[in-house]
């Protein structure tokens, strides 16, 4: 029998927070007495779960760095039931990351795969992008080319290494140069990070795309934008900063904050401190955000709504991870396809809108992330070359 088997997985899990049936803990007992690598197994995983409940992590589980602590951390909306005790607490957040982490030392590597179907790497995003000067001529960037000075208009040198690209301030150039507009192409699976001529920050995300000038003249800083970023804009009060989109424009008075195009329904920006100004293309009136803010653009309405969030959801990715809240598997699969570059196939159009909450890192094996979800709302994947396939 292979150590690792989901089944008991799941009888240790609910060992641990006293719901097992009179079968399912006759069933643990014959496991456990099977061998004696079964009854160690058991007993590490039990005394990793209950340090784990003594420890520090469960007394700050509001803050960051405990939240951070977390490999995986999952609960579905169904279950919204309040869990009162610690222990029971303790193992739902726990505990799949235990026996995870267990199994894993104790098979020395083995992988359970996710799915029937021929075998395949999929492999998570990394620093890649496109950089297209105003003339046409690209420049293929990526993490692991040496690092190296680019001409990409007349005069204007561009240094690139390291998963990012940083353009000079170029004061002397003359007008013509300066209005030449570069574009940031980042594909499916990949990421990047550029500094603009005035210092402005922007982390782009997966299958997203920046167009800019290579130095900002007038009495304005306007970039267009597909797709997500980050920005952190340079402060200049006498020239404000635009980022536009095909639906929305956002002003910006110096800060930081999140755009999302990527949502079939709605444009999201979420402000993390600062302060922004926001409103429809045409639009006369902006809406103003405060820190902490979420503005929605309806597509299907034409609408603008603000709400209070907890921003670190939706800018983390930067960080290197996924935070999902009570999001659907639709949602959350899309999100995966463009940072893993596969494509998903759904056999049922009931699990889309299944819910799933979890915290884990983007740089994860796919299958790890596919297994937590799979714990929590019982849907099946299978991989098939570049495809994952959901069936519930």
């Amino acid at each position: 029998m292979e150590l690792y088997d989901e089944n008991i997985a799941r009888l240790i899990r609910c060992s641990l927070v006293g719901e097992l049936s009179e079968k399912e803990r006759l069933d643990l007992e014959v496991w456990r007495n099977e061998s004696e690598e079964h009854d160690l197994l058991f007993k590490k995983i039990q005394k990793e779960v209950r340090a784990s409940v003594e420890g520090p992590v469960f007394c700050t589980l509001d803050d960051e760095k405990a939240w951070r602590e977390f490999k995986v951390s999952v609960r579905a909306r169904k279950r919204r039931v309040l869990i009162r005790k610690v222990l029971r607490y303790a193992a739902v957040l726990v505990l799949p990351l235990v026996v995870a982490a267990v199994f894993l030392f104790l098979e020395e590597g083995k992988q359970t795969p996710v799915g029937s179907g021929p075998a395949t790497t999929i492999t998570p995003g990394g620093a890649r992008a496109v950089l297209i000067s105003s003339d046409g001529k690209i420049h293929e960037l990526d993490e692991g080319l040496e690092r190296r000075v680019i001409e990409v208009e007349k005069g204007v040198m561009v240094k690139d290494g390291g998963g990012k690209i940083v353009y000079d301030s170029l004061a002397g150039l003359d007008r013509e140069v300066t209005l030449a507009m570069n574009t940031l192409k980042i594909p499916r699976g990949g990421e990047f990070k550029l500094t603009l001529a005035d210092g402005t920050n922007v982390y782009l995300n997966s299958a997203s795309e920046l167009k800019y000038p290579v130095r900002f003249g007038g009495k304005e800083r306007r970039v267009y934008l597909s797709g997500e970023a980050y920005f952190e804009v340079a402060k200049d009060a006498e020239c404000p900063f635009y980022v536009v989109t095909e639906e929305v424009q956002i002003r910006v008075y110096g800060t930081e904050f999140n755009v999302n195009t990527h949502h079939a329904e709605k444009v999201q920006t979420v402000l993390v401190n600062g302060k922004i100004g926001i409103k429809k293309q045409n639009a006369v009136e902006e809406i103003m955000m405060k820190p902490g803010e979420l503005a929605s653009f309806d597509r299907k309405e034409g609408t603008i709504g603000v709400t209070g969030v907890d921003v670190r959801q939706y800018v983390v990715w930067k960080d290197g991870y996924f935070a999902f809240e009570n999001e659907t598997l639709e949602q959350i699969l899309e999100t995966l396809s463009l940072w893993y570059d596969v494509d998903v196939f759904f056999q049922s159009d009931s699990a889309k809108g299944l819910l799933f909450t979890g915290f884990m890192k983007r740089y994860d094996d796919i299958s790890e992330i596919l297994s937590a979800i799979t714990d929590v709302v019982g849907v099946s994947f299978t991989i098939n070359g570049k495809t994952i396939i959901v069936s519930k």
